[in-house]
């Protein structure tokens, strides 16, 4: 397998692992109360930047090996 491949795929696994652990599982902890949508809005963008940024770093970390 190519390395390249190999860092996309544990890239992806990692960003998903990411996100589903904020955005699917956090919430469930709070599941007795209403939401405040508007923080939670800005918790998902929040968490999403990071995960971009995270993708990111890893891109471009694999463009240079």
């Amino acid at each position: 397998m190519d390395e390249k491949k190999l860092i996309f795929i544990l890239a992806g696994i990692l960003i998903f692992g990411f996100l589903s652990l904020f955005i699917i599982i956090v919430p469930w902890f709070n599941w007795g109360r209403l939401p405040d949508w508007e923080a939670v809005a800005v918790d998902n963008l929040l968490m999403a930047l990071v995960g971009a940024a995270i993708a990111y770093g890893i891109y471009i970390g694999s463009k240079t090996m």
